[in-house]
């Protein structure tokens, strides 16, 4: 039997429709919607939890729609607002460029929602169940929410990410599954490519530089 994809030490018994990569049992319960996107339908979710993660998902559905996004209301259109999400971006794609973490659109959405849940909803939320990704979000919100607030309210601090939550999931799916919004970011940001030119990864992390055509 072939070794867990993930640790490389133990048999690897579980296929993870995610991954796309047999895994072992410990790392699946390690890493089940901390650092895989697990499927809702996954038999090996427990049920209370999957009820939870709904409900959870149901719950910031209904805050994501009182944000401004529209032509007209879009909280973007306000220079502070839109620095600061540039600066959490900017972040974001820096670490998925780097490959230090493993990310991807979903993993960038849990990210963001945790950490809104923590500072805005004083949800207690345990150290060891949080991504990498949201450990570094976490910490850039420390160093930086001083200042932020100095140009915002602290209530629309909160509907930055509830905006950029809304980002990742409009730009998810389609052509390049769970990595449109991380394409986005990379395309936004790139540098050494000329004006026609854009970077593309598809779902297997192959990287391709296109021209529009």
């Amino acid at each position: 039997m072939a070794k867990c994809s993930l640790c490389g030490t133990k048999k690897g018994k579980r296929y993870c429709s995610p991954l796309d990569k047999i895994i072992c049992p410990i790392c699946c319960a390690k890493n089940r919607q901390v650092n895989i996107s697990c499927r809702e339908d996954c038999r090996y979710l427990e049920g209370l939890t999957l009820q939870q993660k709904l409900a959870e998902d149901k719950a910031f559905s209904e805050l994501m729609r009182g944000v401004g996004h529209g032509q007209f209301d879009d909280i973007f259109q306000r220079p502070a607002v839109a620095g600061i999400a540039f600066e959490i971006e900017l972040l974001v794609r820096d670490i998925y460029v780097s490959r230090d973490v493993r990310m991807t659109d979903s993993l960038v959405k849990n990210a963001y929602q945790t950490l809104y849940a923590i500072h805005f909803q004083e949800k207690q939320v345990k150290s060891d169940t949080l991504s990498e990704l949201t450990k570094m979000l976490l910490g850039q919100y420390e160093e930086k929410s001083s200042a932020w607030k100095a140009n915002v309210e602290e209530d629309m601090l909160g509907e930055v990410y509830l905006r950029l939550m809304m980002s990742v999931k409009n730009m998810s799916g389609g052509r390049w599954g769970d990595y449109g919004y991380l394409n986005y970011l990379k395309n936004n940001f790139a540098g050494g490519l000329a004006e026609d030119e854009f970077i593309t990864e598809d779902m297997f992390g192959n990287k391709t530089t296109q021209r529009l055509d």
